[in-house]
C-alpha cells in the first residue's frame, strides 16, 4: 500500500462526457458555485493551490453478501476478514485509478488521526435509498391510432414497509433502488477542506456481491452461473452533490478466491467510478 502521496499540479484538458456513455447509472446535478469550488460542464474549478480528491470507503455494515460461505471455505477467512479485504481492495484500486489525475487523500490507512476523521465522516452523513434511473430507451416510431377515452391517472405504487389497520404491510413497486449519500452536517466539508485541502469527495456507500439478479432457479443447478458485484457511490464537491449511482461487474460462480475476485473485477469497478469524477482544475495555477 502506498502511504505517501506526492502533490502534483493539475493541468488537465477539459473533458466533457455524456451520462449516457457511462457504465454507471446516475443522478447528476446542475452547475453551481461557492467559495471553494465552481462546477460547470463536468469540471470543478477551485482557487486551491493543490486541489485534492478524497476517497471514503464503505462502512463495514454496508457490506451485503450471500456468498461468504463459499469464499471463506476457499480462503480460510472469517466474515470480518472478507469484509476488510474487499473494502481495502476497492480503496486501493480507486487510488491507483485516480492517482494520475488527482492529488488523492485516503482515509482507510493505518493512521489514527485519519481513522478518527473517517468516523467523523460516517457520523455526519447517512445513506439514502433512491430509485435507480433506467437508461433511456430509443423512442418508438410514431403511429397514428384512433383516439381512445382518456384513462384515469394511475397513482404511484407504494413501496416499502408501512402500518395499515394495525398490521405491517410490505410493498415492492418493482423499481431498482440504490444507496446514495446524504450529508447531515455541511460543516463537514469545511472541516475536511481546511485540514486536507479536499475539494472532491468519492463516497463508497454500499458493496453488494452475490448471484446476478433475475437468475432462473435452474441456473443454480449447474456448476456455474453469473455473480454480480454492485458498488453504490456518490460524488460531492464542497456542500454539493454532483453524481450518485452504481457500478457493476459480473464474474463466474466458480471463482471464490478473494484475491482473484479483487484482481479480476475491481479494476473495472474503479474505472467506472472514475469516469463519473469531474475534471479538477486549480484556477490559481492555471492563470
Amino acid at each position: 500500500m502506498i502511504s505517501t502521496i506526492k502533490p502534483r499540479l493539475l493541468f488537465t484538458v477539459l473533458v466533457l462526457f455524456s451520462a449516457s456513455l457511462l457504465f454507471a447509472q446516475d443522478e447528476t446535478l446542475g452547475a453551481f458555485q461557492n467559495k471553494v469550488a465552481k462546477f460547470k460542464d463536468d469540471t470543478v474549478w477551485t482557487p486551491a493551490a493543490q486541489p485534492t480528491l478524497m476517497v471514503i470507503p464503505f462502512e463495514p455494515m454496508m457490506y451485503r453478501s450471500s456468498i461468504d460461505r463459499s469464499i471463506g471455505q476457499t480462503d480460510g477467512t472469517t466474515y470480518k476478514q472478507i469484509v476488510g479485504n474487499f473494502r481495502k481492495g476497492l480503496d486501493n484500486l480507486l487510488f491507483i485509478e485516480t492517482d494520475a489525475q488527482y492529488r488523492v487523500i485516503r482515509l482507510l490507512v493505518d493512521d489514527e488521526d485519519r481513522k478518527k476523521d473517517l468516523y467523523t465522516v460516517y457520523s455526519k452523513s447517512s445513506g439514502e435509498y433512491r430509485v435507480l434511473q433506467k437508461e433511456p430507451e430509443e423512442a418508438p416510431k410514431k403511429i397514428n391510432l384512433p383516439k381512445l377515452k382518456k384513462k384515469e391517472e394511475e397513482k404511484p405504487k407504494p413501496h416499502g414497509t408501512r402500518m395499515e389497520n394495525g398490521q405491517i404491510k410490505s410493498d415492492n413497486d418493482g423499481q431498482e433502488r440504490f444507496m446514495a449519500r446524504k450529508i447531515n452536517d455541511e460543516e463537514l466539508f469545511t472541516y475536511l477542506h481546511g485540514k486536507y485541502g479536499s475539494v472532491l469527495y468519492v463516497f463508497i456507500n454500499q458493496f453488494d456481491i452475490g448471484p446476478m439478479a433475475g437468475l432462473d432457479y435452474r441456473a443454480f443447478e449447474g456448476d456455474e452461473y453469473q455473480r454480480e458485484i454492485k458498488v453504490h457511490y456518490s460524488i460531492y464537491t464542497h456542500e454539493h452533490e454532483i453524481f450518485s449511482g452504481v457500478a457493476r461487474t459480473y464474474f463466474s460462480s466458480t471463482v471464490n478466491n478473494q484475491k482473484d475476485i479483487i484482481v479480476e473485477n475491481m479494476p473495472n469497478l474503479a474505472r467506472q467510478i472514475a469516469k463519473s469524477i469531474p475534471v479538477l482544475i486549480s484556477s490559481e495555477k492555471a492563470k
